[in-house]
């Protein structure tokens, strides 16, 4: 491993700081959404279509009902 071209964030220009971050930001919620396919996928040939179906339902069903959680406790605070 070549760490000689590593640079810690505390040295690294503001604007140049947040590109970086904007660029893995980005990965991350491309590897996010890719993991989440893949995780429905395995679900599918695993457990069958049906089941996929229910599972990513009742996923998104968790995901709304944490999302309003979340934004009523950002409004309370």
């Amino acid at each position: 491993m070549n760490n000689e071209n590593l640079r810690p964030f505390n040295i690294v220009p503001p604007e140049e700081h947040r590109e970086l971050s904007r660029r893995g930001g980005i990965a991350s919620g491309e590897r996010r959404r890719y993991l989440a396919d893949l995780r429905l996928e395995m679900i599918e040939t695993l457990a069958g279509y049906d089941l996929a179906r229910e599972t990513r339902e009742e996923y998104r069903r968790a995901i709304r009902r944490y999302v309003r959680e979340e934004r009523k406790k950002r409004r309370q605070s």
